[in-house]
């Protein structure tokens, strides 16, 4: 019975501390979340008077052209850098992870440290070298001779986007199957070894399926990431030239704070919501199936 109370009481202490983050998570998200379900029911303009509208938002998002081209920017946007991110942080934990590679701690905390870096900071920098006389500008056209509009053209701004949050964010998940490779049984390799098993091998039967968390971990939280990427393309472009970098965040952004349009603005993350909640959704019961199998 001492024990019980004990027990109690712990519990008690716990839920007090973890209280203040409960309420912030409250206060902050939560609160959001609901509240931007509620406005995508009205028009409002801030100073305006909330008027009941019904669906009307949501009639109106399905016929904007603007919108399903902000919608097919986030896509694009989303399924290169993940892909991408994916398949360089795995084989650069891959690589660094070797205990016969030398310098390796310094070498993962150099490519880790973007991810510590503020990302507002990271897209000013970035937007100077990507100028025609910036570094990297001046580089293609020394080494290459190529002379790109990395900011001004409607086809490679998108990638120059990409670019700059594959570099910030490679670091992160590399970290994550650096940690996933280190939970692999050494056993595993020794034994494979015994039997003749080569470099490949170990890998398609040995390192990848012991990795299965860890990838349905990167790809989920990298998609939601990417999805709500704003920073970038709101420093750097302003979601142009010509809407090619125009994000869904960032349409949101413009249609509360430029447009006043809060009601529509929040139809619009509503729907947003529910697509990355279904990408997540689609995205685990496909990992899932596929482990299972």
């Amino acid at each position: 019975m001492a024990s019980i109370g004990y027990d109690r009481k712990l519990q008690r202490w716990g839920y007090l501390f973890i209280f203040p983050t409960i309420l912030l998570f409250s206060v902050f998200l939560l609160y959001s979340i609901l509240n931007s379900f509620h406005l995508a029911f009205f028009q409002w303009g801030l100073l305006d008077k909330k008027v009941f509208i019904g669906l009307k938002n949501f009639a109106t998002l399905v016929q904007d052209k603007r919108f399903w081209h902000s919608y097919r920017v986030t896509l694009h946007f989303s399924l290169f850098t993940v892909a991408a991110i994916t398949f360089f942080s795995f084989w650069l934990a891959l690589a660094l992870s070797s205990p016969a590679l030398k310098f390796r701690n310094v070498l993962q905390s150099m490519i880790f440290v973007p991810v510590v870096l503020m990302e507002v900071a990271i897209a000013v920098a970035w937007k100077f070298m990507y100028q025609s006389t910036g570094l990297l500008s001046a580089v293609f056209a020394k080494v290459f001779g190529l002379r790109i509009q990395w900011l001004d053209s409607m086809q490679v701004a998108p990638y120059s986007m990409i670019l700059v949050y594959f570099w910030r964010r490679t670091g992160f998940y590399m970290v994550m199957f650096i940690a996933g490779l280190f939970d692999i049984p050494s056993v595993y390799y020794e034994a494979a070894t015994i039997d003749g098993a080569g470099f490949w091998a170990k890998l398609l039967h040995i390192t990848i399926p012991q990795l299965k968390n860890t990838i349905i971990l990167v790809v989920v939280s990298c998609t939601i990431f990417t999805f709500g990427t704003f920073a970038v393309q709101f420093v750097m472009t302003g979601g142009g030239p010509a809407s090619a970098t125009e994000v869904l965040t960032l349409l949101v952004y413009k249609q509360a704070f430029e447009y006043t349009k809060f009601g529509y603005a929040s139809a619009i993350s509503v729907f947003y919501f529910l697509t990355l909640l279904a990408f997540s959704l689609i995205q685990l019961n496909i990992f899932k199936s596929r482990a299972e199998g």
